[in-house]
């Protein structure tokens, strides 16, 4: 009760930022928060949205106090192109990336009071990645790169039961709230890529680490701007093999992958998790073409996942591109 008590003071404050001091004079029976946790609770929901390596994700958290959905998307890109007379090869990606978050809060305020909170918030942005790949040797390769991303970050929420009074004396318990912030950021990734075959079927294993530098500008709430470090840990498995299915003379293939997600410094009041496991499959089609003799194109496909943790459940469905 007291984390989810926590994370609402750092909505209000997120949310109503100098608008809540000009316009609300208390908020009786509550504590406010320090600005790193009101930092943390914006920058969670940005990060879960538009990190690299993640994912398209639909996910429920559903508890006594709390019930929320979350979903992210992308759309994009990523490949390695030949860097003649050098035994690297280059890397780049460019993603459209956004996600939404509907968080429903019940609590008891400090004199027994219940309290509800309806919270909406909207991210949109792009990612521009560009980076190295290392061939260790046949089956091992590194792949250190940087991510530059831009997202704007839209904030609605509703509060009910906690009676706020505004300058001119008058009192409500039902009050509404928008507010906004343009994050940047800035991520070093390394991923670290197994691959090998087994005669038709492939194995490749695959972990990655971001470290992650965002800033924030609001014109809305001070608290905002600020600057926060994170970090975060995919790790990957998938092993795939041929179907009889043929297009256009090209094979499809069916895969199955086992993956594991660590938002390693959000804390769980955040969002209310810190962790995700994904079981599922797909087919995807060979390809292999190399558009402008600059970079390879090998497959598109399909692909379905349950996502499971503790608190939350989830899955994903969409199409992939590599």
């Amino acid at each position: 009760m007291f984390r989810v008590l926590k994370n609402l003071l750092l909505v209000i404050t997120m949310h109503v930022g100098v608008a809540s001091a000009e316009t609300f004079s208390n908020l009786p029976g509550i504590s406010v928060p320090s600005e790193s946790d009101i930092r943390e609770a914006a920058v969670a929901f940005v990060n879960t949205s538009t990190s690299p390596g993640l994912s398209g994700a639909t996910l429920t958290v559903d508890t006594p106090d709390r019930y929320s959905e979350q979903w992210r998307s992308s759309l994009g890109f990523s490949a390695e192109f030949t860097i003649k007379n050098h035994i690297f090869n280059g890397y780049w990606g460019l993603a459209l990336v956004g996600g939404q978050l509907d968080d429903e809060l019940d609590i008891i305020a400090d004199d027994g009071t219940p309290v509800e909170l309806d919270l909406t918030r909207d991210v949109l942005g792009v990612r521009g990645s560009f980076g190295l790949s290392f061939p260790i040797n046949k089956y091992f390769k590194l792949r250190p790169y940087l991510s530059l991303g831009v997202s704007d970050l839209q904030n609605t929420f509703w509060i009910n039961g906690l009676p706020l009074t505004d300058n001119s004396g008058n009192t409500s318990t039902l009050n509404y709230f928008e507010t906004s912030a343009l994050m940047g950021s800035s991520t070093g990734s390394i991923d670290a890529i197994f691959s090998r075959w087994y005669g038709d079927n492939r194995l490749e294993l695959s972990y990655q680490y971001n470290l992650i530098y965002t800033d924030a500008l609001s014109a809305d709430n001070p608290s905002l701007e600020s600057y926060a470090w994170n970090r975060t840990a995919l790790l990957k498995s998938r092993y795939s093999g041929p179907t009889s299915l043929v297009t256009s003379g090209r094979p499809w293939r069916w895969e199955v992958h086992v993956n594991h997600t660590n938002f390693i410094t959000h804390n769980k009041a955040s969002l209310g998790y810190t962790g995700l496991f994904e079981v599922g499959t797909g087919i995807e089609w060979h390809m292999n073409i190399k558009p402008l003799d600059w970079f390879g194109w090998q497959t598109v496909g399909f692909s379905v996942g349950v996502i499971t943790s503790r608190d939350v459940e989830g899955y994903n469905v969409g199409l992939t591109a590599r």
